[in-house]
């Protein structure tokens, strides 16, 4: 048996020049495979040394006019009327007027601005109760038929009259008490006057008989006690005509007083109800609704100097981190919320300028006038500051819905974008090849360059040192 396998054995054994070709070890897949992936390799080499990949860092940023934006606030507890959609009136200039430059008015103009604004008053009062006997749907229904964001109003023109019924009845009580002491007090002055004509006729003859009488004295005809006696009477008429004219000081100091009193009503009202533009500003937020009543401090509107609809600087909020790497004239993409930017892109943009201290809520908040949205800012980028972008317009109509802006990409937008929308924005600081990104990470693996953690425990602890 053993015999058997031998020969068996021997018979499959190789022997020289049994075959005339080579022995092929790679099969022609197994090469194709091994080029192609050497191509691929080395493809991958060259684009990881020649190609040039954007590096990018996010920041929060609002579609509105990058300007300060002010509150205004109710000086008083009243309804909020409006008057900046109503037609001007002379009685609005004259109060500017006053408001400014009080003195130039005196106590006769100043009586008849009085009556002008509290006569104003009446309609807005009885439109102000019919508005609160509105249910809130209802009046909330009629706010969206008219819209005010983004109104331009012109400088010295009346916003908003908080009336306070208080104050009103206030001036109405100075003006009446004004009214009744004017009348009282020409009927006393008349009577004064006459009085004192009276007296002086009688004060002129009685002196001329008396000097009359001095010559007669010193011929005997009269006696000396009738020449004491007529002196007497003359001195007397003399000190009555004194204390009409002390009277007559009294009555127009109470003329005065009235007149005061109105003045201090007047400047009262016209310091808290009356709301004027500073400037020429566009109306970025309306608070209360018309005839909505309001509380003292309480914000009535948002006032911005640049027009808010279709901006074109607008501000972008970056953390202090990030801000290190931004400098002026860098590409930026901005994308509003409610877009995906995989699928619109975003509007393209360069950067204009960056702030050079970090903001607080307070600062946020006078940029985009939200508070809300700018505590959102403060807790999504630390320490923001503050960087403008300058967006790129376009004159084309296309795309659809582009908002007059230039997009990354050329399709067409679901919607326009919204005066006032939260972006966000991509700024593009460097473009570097691929494999300078991968190098660091292999360094640190190998442990040729120290860990980043490492360095900063190091440092903080010689810092403590």
């Amino acid at each position: 048996m053993t015999q058997l396998f031998t020969q068996r054995a021997l018979q499959k054994r190789r022997r020289v020049g049994d075959r005339n070709g080579p022995v092929t070890l790679l099969t022609p897949p197994l090469r194709a495979t091994l080029v192609l992936g050497g191509l691929i390799a080395l493809a991958g080499g060259f684009w990881a040394t020649l190609a040039r990949i954007p590096v990018s860092v996010q920041g929060t940023g609002v579609l509105l006019p990058v300007s300060t934006i002010n509150s205004s606030l109710s000086g008083t507890d009243g309804s909020a009327v409006y008057m900046f959609n109503r037609s001007q009136q002379e009685w609005q200039e004259k109060a500017r007027l006053f408001l400014a430059t009080p003195m130039q008015f005196n106590d006769r103009e100043m009586a008849e601005l009085a009556v002008d604004i509290y006569e104003a008053s009446q309609p807005g009062l009885h439109s102000a109760t019919a508005n609160e006997e509105k249910t809130a749907s209802s009046r909330f229904s009629d706010s969206l038929k008219e819209a005010f964001n983004g109104l331009k109003v012109s400088k010295g023109r009346l916003l908003l009259w908080v009336q306070s019924s208080a104050e009103l009845e206030k001036l109405s009580s100075a003006i009446d008490q004004l009214n009744r002491t004017l009348r009282k007090s020409v009927e006393e002055m008349n009577n004064i006057v006459a009085k004192q004509e009276m007296l002086k006729n009688e004060y002129v003859s009685r002196s001329a008989y008396l000097e009359s009488m001095k010559p007669l004295e010193l011929k005997g005809f009269v006696s000396r006690s009738q020449i004491l006696q007529e002196q007497a009477t003359i001195d007397q008429l003399s000190s009555q005509m004194h204390g009409n004219d002390n009277e007559l000081i009294r009555i127009s100091s109470r003329k005065d007083q009235a007149y005061q009193k109105v003045r201090t009503q007047l400047a009262q009202l016209v310091n808290n109800q009356l709301i004027f533009a500073p400037r020429d500003v566009y109306l970025s937020t309306i608070v209360p609704n018309d005839g909505e009543s309001v509380t003292r401090g309480e914000v009535l509107m948002e006032l911005s100097e640049n027009r808010l609809d279709e901006p074109t600087m607008i501000p972008v909020f970056l953390s202090s981190r990030e801000m290190a790497q931004v400098f002026p004239g860098m590409s930026a993409l901005a994308t509003p919320s409610g877009y995906k930017r995989s699928e619109v892109g975003g509007i393209k943009g360069t950067v204009i300028s960056m702030g050079k201290l970090p903001s607080g809520v307070d600062q946020v908040t006078a940029r985009i006038g939200v508070k809300a949205m700018a505590q959102t800012i403060v807790n999504r980028e630390p320490s923001p500051t503050l960087a403008v972008v300058a967006l790129e317009r376009s004159n084309q109509t296309t795309p659809m819905n582009s908002g007059g802006y230039v997009w990354s990409s050329n399709s067409d937008l679901p919607f326009p974008p919204t005066p006032g929308d939260q972006v966000m924005v991509e700024i593009t600081t460097r473009r570097v090849a691929p494999i300078a990104l991968v190098l660091p990470a292999i360094k640190n693996f190998f442990g040729l360059t120290p860990p980043d953690k490492g360095t900063a425990g190091s440092l903080s602890e010689s810092q403590k040192r």
